[in-house]
């Protein structure tokens, strides 16, 4: 009994989890006593012996609960140490990692700086002016050798910065060779990165090295020599009182020999076309077949571009064409020599040549220039269309040229408002374009006349119009008496001709002095778009419509594709009645030139003479949209509308 009472108290002891052992230990005692007194009522001995025994159970159990909790305090002082240790090692692997990156950057930059330097020396054309050598009497008056260098290359450089605002091809640096230079020295070595880099560029680049003396001679006489690697030397001779001049003849022969393109287009930017054109012709005697065909072509088109005669001009730009048929700039000058003699089509025909070209298809100098050629192509090609909304669009890329004055920029502001008859935006951009000009000339030049000219047309004021005529036609006179011999007064002869006295003969008519403007249209060339157009209106102006008729017959047949002559004959048809004609030729105007709003309203009034106003109504809305801001538009088609309701 006493084994099946000590059987039943203790049979689940097996079966209880080690982590219960404490709360074991915690009522042994009272188990114990539990026990002894419920045995002892059977048996004192073995109420003893189980007593000693649990005693003992209970001794080992409080043994084992110590080791535990020994036990428990080792691993957590032990996890402890891990985690301080791993994180210990995660910030070490972190400032490793932090560190080779760092190296590994520092490297790469390394690679990028000297892979930079590289590519800029094997790309460096630049024209680098070393230190003079100068008499000791003359450094004695402060004339030193590094103050002479720096004088011709700043003398350079402002030549190169005249070219490059009247060129597509942009000229290289010039600099003078500073020897006190700031320098950073590269460790171990003694040598300087600037050393370094001047050494690459002399090594791998292309440089133009000028050495100088300057020499006295006789009297009071001084040289200044130029040597130049590949070229003869240069020597300036002259009076040392003229210091100045002399330093800026040598520089210019230096430049010439740096950058002949450019010295072409220098010596035209500063009023010596002569020049100029030697300079150009010199280019052209001197190529070799050795060179690309993109370089020969462009010699030619340089060429063309200096040439007085325009007709010679136009075939030396085919010429260039001719070489190199991807030649834009050959193009550019045969579109610019055919306007110059009156050739409107073949002009067109031209410029859309150039949008068939390609950038990379320009030489090297030229390229980033492609933009600027591709605009003023098609600025023509819209005006000529009559598509004057983009023409704006045209005008505003060609302005983002950082060399295009202001003046220009606000009087073709001024003359595309005008196209689009917004004549109150027009008047405000003249008014911007004569404010921006040289203060005090009072001269605008040709650029604002012209615009002058077509915001008088837009405003229908035939007075100010023939103001603007005359002005334009004193500023080629101008031109023409300031040229170096009679050579070069056939180009602003020739202006005269096909531009300005066809519009000066229009203004006249259109202010009642038929005879007069009949006499001056009848010296104009009969091959000239304009010039042919203008004798046919001056005729219907003076009530001669067999003439008139004759002469618009030949400009449509000189620019068939042109939609000018058409509308202008059109509206001479419609003012002396023949709506018939008038219709047949406007309908063709808006063919040759679908956004042509001009032709668009002229029509709509022959259809409200018809009295087919629905039709009238629909053409206003069509030139609506291509001259928005048009009012006189605008309040005819609110006339027609009120006169259908």
């Amino acid at each position: 009994m006493a084994d099946d009472l000590l059987g039943g108290v203790l049979g689940g002891e097996d079966e209880q989890p080690e982590t219960e052992a404490p709360q074991a230990l915690a009522g042994a005692e009272a188990f114990a006593a539990a026990v002894a007194a419920i045995a002892s009522r059977q048996d004192p001995g073995v109420a003893r012996e189980t007593e000693a025994f649990l005693t003992e159970q209970t001794r080992l159990l409080e043994t084992q609960r110590r080791h535990l909790e020994d036990e428990h305090l080792s691993r957590l002082g032990h996890l402890r140490l891990t985690l301080g240790a791993a994180r210990r090692k995660r910030y070490a692997d972190h400032m490793r990692n932090c560190l080779y990156t760092c190296i590994a950057l520092l490297a790469l930059a390394i690679v990028i700086a000297a892979i930079r330097m590289t590519v800029e020396a094997m790309d460096d054309h630049s024209l680098v002016v070393e230190n003079f050598t100068v008499p000791s009497d003359f450094a004695a008056r402060g004339v030193t050798s590094q103050a002479l260098a720096e004088d011709l290359a700043s003398r350079v450089a402002a030549i190169r910065a005249t070219a490059n605002r009247s060129s597509f091809t942009y000229s290289s640096d010039v600099r003078a060779d500073q020897a006190g230079a700031l320098k950073v020295q590269i460790p171990e070595t003694g040598i300087s990165i600037d050393e370094l880099e001047r050494f690459l560029h002399r090594w791998l680049g292309r440089q133009t090295v000028v050495n100088a003396e300057l020499r006295e001679a006789a009297g009071a006489s001084i040289s200044i020599v130029l040597h130049i690697a590949g070229a003869d030397p240069i020597v300036v001779s002259g009076s040392g009182a003229d210091l100045d001049g002399l330093m800026q003849t040598a520089a210019e022969k230096a430049f010439a020999i740096f950058d002949p393109v450019n010295d072409v287009l220098y010596l035209a930017a500063t009023g010596r076309p002569a020049e100029a054109y030697d300079a150009a012709l010199r280019r052209v005697q001197s190529a070799s077949m050795a060179m690309s065909s993109q370089d020969r072509a462009d010699t030619y088109s340089l060429l063309a571009n200096q040439d007085p005669d325009s007709q010679r001009a136009l075939s030396r730009a085919l010429v260039a064409t001719d070489i190199d048929p991807r030649s834009a700039l050959g193009w550019r000058v045969a579109a610019l020599a055919s306007r110059a003699l009156g050739h409107d089509e073949a002009a067109v025909d031209f410029y859309r040549k150039i949008l068939g070209t390609r950038r990379r298809d320009l030489p090297a100098a030229d390229r980033d220039a492609y933009p600027w050629i591709i605009a003023p192509a098609r600025a023509f090609m819209d005006q000529a269309a009559g598509d004057f909304a983009a023409l704006r669009n045209d005008y505003r890329a060609y302005d983002r040229r950082p060399s295009v004055p202001l003046t220009d920029s606000y009087a073709a502001s001024a003359e595309v408002a005008a196209f689009l008859h917004d004549v109150a935006t027009a008047r405000q951009d003249l008014a911007r374009a004569l404010a921006a000009g040289p203060a005090g000339t009072g001269l605008p030049d040709s650029a604002v006349l012209q615009a002058r000219w077509d915001v008088s047309i837009a405003a229908r004021d035939w007075a100010q119009a023939l103001d603007a005529a005359k002005a334009l036609v004193a500023s080629d006179e101008a031109q023409k008496s300031a040229a170096p011999s009679p050579e070069f007064a056939a180009r602003p002869e020739l202006a005269l001709e096909t531009q300005y006295d066809p519009l000066l003969a229009y203004a006249e008519a259109m202010t009642g002095d038929t005879v007069s403007a009949t006499a001056l249209i009848s010296q104009t060339p009969t091959d000239c778009y304009l010039c042919v157009r203008m004798r046919a209106r001056i005729a219907a102006v003076a009530g001669d419509p067999t003439t008139a008729d004759r002469w618009f017959a030949e400009a449509v047949r000189q620019a068939p594709d042109l939609p000018m002559a058409y509308y202008e004959w059109g509206q001479a048809l419609a003012a002396r009645g023949d709506l018939a004609g008038a219709a047949r030729e406007l309908s063709l105007a808006h063919q040759k030139g679908p956004h042509f709003a001009d032709a668009l309203k002229v029509w709509g009034d022959v259809l409200v003479k018809q009295s087919r106003r629905r039709a009238a109504l629909a053409k206003y809305r069509e030139a609506l949209r291509d001259a928005p801001d048009w009012a006189a538009l605008k309040q005819e088609r609110e006339t027609v509308t009120r006169q259908r309701a």
